[in-house]
């Protein structure tokens, strides 16, 4: 139910959104494997962000402000570092990527005829 809230409901706003993870959290309060439900929302989670298909960054964002809210850093911990995770990878490849365009550059250069 999350992970499909997360993804993206067409015609569903913020607010509703909001709304909508609020209910989901009172009943994730009266689970006992808490381990369980955090299994398959990393899982689900690592899905969005490696296929793009989160709905917003800040919809993920509020979900993991509202699990450590409930659930305290510990629970969130991993869940956080996945992001930063995220943003490392995104920094990285766009330093590849520059690299790359100017070593293509360079040896385009040196491989034009002289004269």
């Amino acid at each position: 139910f999350i992970d499909a809230k997360l993804r993206g409901s067409k015609g569903v706003g913020e607010g509703e959104l909001e709304g909508e993870l609020d209910k989901a959290l009172v009943l994730f309060g009266y689970i006992q494997g808490k381990d369980v439900f955090e299994a398959f929302y990393k899982r689900d989670l690592a899905k969005r962000l490696l296929l793009g298909r989160s709905a917003s960054m800040d919809a993920e964002k509020l979900m993991i402000s509202k699990l450590k809210a409930g659930c305290g850093g510990n629970f969130t911990a991993n869940i956080e570092g996945m992001f930063r995770d995220m943003d490392v990878a995104s920094e990285t490849m766009e330093l590849f990527r520059r690299h790359h365009s100017r070593t293509t550059r360079l040896q385009q250069q040196d491989a034009a005829p002289e004269g």
